[in-house]
């Protein structure tokens, strides 16, 4: 058995300290590098025409990353571990991870077609998976949206690229569908001309696509019209509030009503002829 003198122990704790030494070193000025590469990048990004925010934080983040695991396996080379088995050892955690956080996987493929595909975009407001509100943040795995009553709901990208994308930001404009009753017995199209006249003196509805105001359906109680008028995107919960509630005033205010459901109940006494049509199983001679 070999004996292992002074010098040759000293020698190689020597040789191990200069490896820790050099491994920190490249450690240090890699992480600084990677941290100086995703500043660079996200100046770049920024002045970059069409390119969002999201994708400047993905780009980023990955580029961060990806330069600090470069740094780990320069570093393990340098403390002396083979090249092939640094190799098996990558291989094999990105299979481990892989399966691990396959949801999160998925998860990020659909934040990568988001952002090259833009369905929606940082402030649209949006509905997917029966939940509307605006997106605040689209995030490596997560699209967060802000609900009209301040409630911030967190989604994963993979269940809301499944699920599919209603964008009412898109076109800048909506169609405000509203549908009010009038009794049989009122003039139609006077109604039609006060609903006409409240729609033109509204600066937030649109000229064009013009405003329709049509009989919409003959319902049991009521003659019902229907009011489609073109708004702006952040004006179309202020001009429905507003509109039901001109239609309201300036219908009472000409004598126009507003029918509620009715039926008609005929009570037949015994002894009383019943005022309907005879019994369907009788049949005339």
């Amino acid at each position: 058995m070999p004996t292992l003198d002074l010098n040759t122990i000293v020698s190689f704790l020597i040789e191990v300290a200069l490896r820790l030494g050099a491994a920190a070193l490249i450690f240090l000025a890699g992480r600084w590098l990677a941290r100086w590469l995703r500043g660079r990048l996200q100046t770049i990004l920024e002045r970059t025409p069409g390119v969002t925010e999201s994708m400047v934080t993905l780009l980023t983040t990955l580029a961060y990353y990806g330069s600090l695991l470069i740094v780990v396996v320069i570093g393990l080379a340098i403390l002396g571990v083979p090249a092939n088995v640094l190799a098996a050892a990558v291989a094999a955690a990105v299979i481990i991870l892989g399966i691990a956080f396959q949801a999160s996987l998925a998860n990020f493929a659909a934040t990568i077609i988001f952002l090259l595909f833009r369905p929606f975009a940082v402030g649209d407001d949006i509905e997917t998976m029966g939940i509307m509100g605006t997106v605040q943040e689209i995030q490596l795995f997560n699209t967060v949206l802000l609900q009209p009553d301040l409630k911030v709901v967190t989604l994963p990208n993979a269940r809301i690229q499944d699920s599919g994308i209603t964008n009412y930001s898109r076109k800048g404009i909506l169609r405000l569908s509203e549908v009010v009753g009038i009794s049989y017995g009122d003039d139609v199209q006077r109604a039609r001309n006060i609903v006409t006249g409240i729609l033109a003196e509204d600066p937030r509805v649109l000229a064009d696509p013009p405003a329709q105001v049509m009989i919409l359906q003959f319902a049991d109680s009521s003659v019902n019209l229907g009011i489609r008028p073109f708004v702006k995107t952040a004006d179309f919960w202020p001009v429905q509030a507003s509109l039901r509630e001109q239609i309201k005033l300036k219908f009472g205010e000409a004598g126009i009503t507003i029918p509620f459901p009715q039926r008609e109940v005929h009570i037949v006494t015994p002894g009383e002829t019943s005022p309907v049509s005879p019994a369907r199983n009788e049949f005339p001679a």
